[in-house]
């Protein structure tokens, strides 16, 4: 633990720094803030904060900046998040303001709005197949003799399939199984739809009910698929905008990391059981993000699934308020 006056000169020189991107010094602190102790004291403050591993010292410089640690200590000792500024909250109201329809629209315009208010990078993720559920089958006559076969999840996406129509087949016919099939297994996460026997619903269709099943195993792998998908990025060259990644193989090696899915998911992957997670430089498993920090909120979409956003920047990222965009963002998406 440090003492409050040690608490009030590192979280000065994270503020200062976060702003700045400057190296902080003790009489820029002594200028600034009202401590009532001289720079000499601060110094010495500052001296004990670097021994103790919270600051460290750029090679070319006389002032102190956060390490990994500072920013740590500053983040978990955030108790309430900060109001959102008018300009912030009329933004984001503007963007969700009854125009947004549809699973993929919604998680664009999320990655864009963040990317634009952070001027880092943002990442949107919708639930996995484990969470989304069915909502509705239902099929689409083409001509006589096809048609096209749809599965619609509750969170707006749509996987078709366009089927041939055996002889003695009508639309008709189709419709009542996927009205039945709707009937049984309305609510059930895609990832299970696999273990289910449709052809046991596919009574009308008679020999024809493996052809169905076929057909629907397509259905469900492409549900799949595109939850697999979803992974929607925001701002990828903002990251060049910062003082820190000037050096361009260094951005390099983050937007490497970018361009892999996988990767990225596992990134946002830590968490999974709190509402929000800060991973700071070296805490981040892949080395190519030590010099980056990830923001993540969890949101649902009516109450069901869960789903990512996230904030990729420097580790001299403003926590605060990128944590009540966060905050204020995944609500609004819930809501949706």
């Amino acid at each position: 633990m440090l003492d409050e006056r040690k608490r009030q000169v590192l979280f000065a020189i994270v503020r200062d720094y976060i702003q700045t991107a400057e190296p902080v010094g003790s009489r820029t602190i002594a200028r600034r803030y009202e401590f009532g102790i001289g720079a000499a004291t601060i110094r010495n403050e500052m001296a004990d904060l670097e021994e103790m591993g919270f600051i460290e010292q750029p090679h070319t410089s006389a002032g102190r900046i956060p390490s990994d640690r500072g920013y740590r200590y500053y983040v978990d000792s955030l108790e309430t998040l900060p109001e959102l500024t008018v300009v912030d909250a009329t933004l984001i109201k503007r963007h969700f303001g009854g125009r947004l329809r549809g699973h993929e629209i919604v998680l664009e315009a999320t990655a864009r709005l963040l990317s634009s208010l952070t001027n880092c990078v943002s990442i949107v993720i919708g639930p996995s197949a484990a969470q989304t559920r069915l909502k509705v089958m239902q099929v689409v006559p083409l001509n006589e003799l096809s048609a096209v076969l749809m599965l619609v999840a509750d969170n707006g996406l749509v996987a078709s399939e366009v089927v041939r129509l055996p002889e003695g087949l009508s639309v008709v016919d189709l419709d009542e199984v996927c009205r039945v099939i709707t009937a049984h297994y309305q609510g059930r996460t895609i990832d299970r739809l696999h273990e289910m026997n449709f052809s046991a619903f596919a009574g009308g269709i008679g020999a024809r009910a493996e052809t169905f099943e076929r057909a629907m195993d397509k259905l469900i792998s492409g549900l799949e698929r595109l939850e697999g998908e979803r992974v929607v990025l925001g701002g990828a060259s903002n990251i060049l905008n910062q003082p820190e990644f000037k050096d361009l193989a260094k951005y390099r090696d983050v937007l490497k990391v970018l361009e892999v899915q996988e990767l990225v998911q596992k990134l946002v992957a830590t968490s999974t059981t709190n509402p929000y997670s800060v991973s700071i430089g070296a805490e981040n498993h892949l080395n190519e993000m030590r010099d980056c920090s990830i923001i993540t909120a969890r949101y649902t979409i009516s109450g069901e699934g869960i789903g990512h956003i996230s904030i990729l920047g420097p580790t001299r990222i403003e926590y605060p308020r990128v944590l009540s965009l966060l905050n204020y963002i995944s609500k609004l998406i819930g809501q949706g």
